[in-house]
């Protein structure tokens, strides 16, 4: 373990939150029918937007970015064991040997502590605090083992979907997006220690990304996870190419596409619109989101209902966002999501410019899978720094399962 490294730790908390205090900036989510908005506003716009794109509101970190592409194909060496918890513990505790007392200090929180299991958020740094450390802060050696902790959590599909996002915000800064913008303003915690069999939750997560996965005597609940990403069309960065949610756009079109006129009328939210997600951050609440729709509210069309080549798209779309994590959570996962009495009691739906169909293109375009415990959905927002594209904000949780059941 080496010591003290970065005494500058605490001038950048209290940098923070003066900025915290000046812009007013907090997301929030509604889970009104009319409008919901946990958009990034850290100006003083209240249009529901992202206003960060300028430098004097990023976060107060003097962090840089941190070279995404050198880490696409990073092996997890001597962690690369049977299972995958044991990949992740063996790559956590590797980490923990790398990092000074005073990020040991950030690293590693109380797991019983559900209000800060609960602060996670869409918006960048500047605007919402998040727990943990921060890789852009990290030496070469703490780094490395904080991005094979992310490969360790994750699918191959997922780690690469992780990168994209990161480097989406560097993609942004070069376009002028400012210093609001860093593939080094991301946070990863741990809450209690990680074990194969403990009780214990990661934490990864800064602008567009949050991971909140849950171990809970050996198994995994990775929900609520929210992914967003401006572009949302690929683009390149360092000569290497990253989309990160363009399958699961083209997934959750191709399951509305193949609707019937009918199908597609039914499936339609009429006199509901969204200008984001509905469930989305859960700003340090400490307790399980309980505004879901409901009864006659859940609406849409039956999953039940559709013909067999329909229900497979919808598995499809749903394995999108399942299919970002290892096998042995998504065993857990397809058990309970992707059967014919879950299908019984799923509806997909989706809200926009009716006369324009399910078009990603349209802003406020929004797209709903709704199950007895899953919950996947994708709002269309106007673009923050690409002012003439839509980008994508994406929710997947769990009913009953979020935060493992375990606040």
């Amino acid at each position: 373990m080496k010591l003290g490294k970065k005494v500058w730790q605490s001038l950048a908390v209290v940098a923070l939150l003066a900025n915290l205090a000046a812009c007013g900036g907090s997301d929030s989510s509604s889970s009104s029918d009319t409008d919901t908005s946990t958009s990034d506003s850290s100006g003083t716009d209240n249009s529901g937007t992202d206003n960060s794109g300028s430098d004097n509101s990023g976060s107060s970190s003097s962090s840089g970015s941190i070279s995404v592409s050198d880490f696409s194909d990073i092996s997890l060496g001597d962690c690369e064991l049977d299972t995958s918890l044991e990949s992740l513990v063996c790559a956590a505790n590797a980490l923990i040997d790398t990092l000074d007392e005073d990020e040991l200090a950030d690293l590693q929180l109380d797991y019983s502590d559900s209000e800060a299991r609960t602060v996670w958020s869409n918006l960048p740094t500047g605007n919402v605090s998040r727990n943990g450390i921060e890789l852009g802060a990290l030496d070469d050696e703490s780094l490395e083992a904080a991005m094979m902790v992310a490969k360790a959590a994750l699918s191959d599909d997922g780690y690469q979907d992780f990168l994209g996002v990161i480097a989406a915000d560097d993609y942004l800064n070069e376009l002028g997006g400012g210093s609001a913008y860093s593939s080094g303003k991301y946070y990863l915690a741990f809450f209690g220690d990680p074990d194969v069999s403990g009780d214990w939750m990661l934490q990864l997560g800064g602008h567009h990304l949050a991971y909140n996965i849950t171990y809970l005597n050996g198994d995994g609940y990775p929900v609520p996870n929210h992914i967003g990403t401006e572009p949302k069309v690929s683009f390149e960065l360092d000569s290497a190419s990253y989309a990160p949610l363009a399958d699961e756009g083209d997934a959750l079109v191709a399951m509305f596409d193949s609707l019937s006129e009918s199908e597609l009328a039914e499936a339609y939210l009429s006199g509901e619109s969204y200008s984001d997600v509905l469930m989305g951050p859960d700003n340090g609440s400490g307790t399980l989101p309980t505004d879901y729709p409901t009864g006659d509210n859940r609406k849409g069309i039956l999953v039940s209902s559709l013909t067999q080549d329909q229900q497979a798209l919808v598995t499809a779309a749903i394995e999108q966002w399942i299919n970002d994590y290892p096998e042995e959570v998504v065993e857990n996962l397809t058990l309970s999501y992707v059967t014919s009495s879950a299908y019984a009691d799923t509806y997909i739906a989706w809200a926009g410019t009716e006369s324009a169909g399910v078009d990603v293109d349209v802003a406020g375009t929004y797209m709903r899978i709704d199950g007895p415990n899953l919950w996947i959905e994708v709002a269309c927002q106007n673009g923050v720094i690409i002012s003439d594209e839509t980008h994508y904000h994406t929710m997947f949780r769990d009913k009953s399962w979020d935060y493992g059941n375990n606040l």
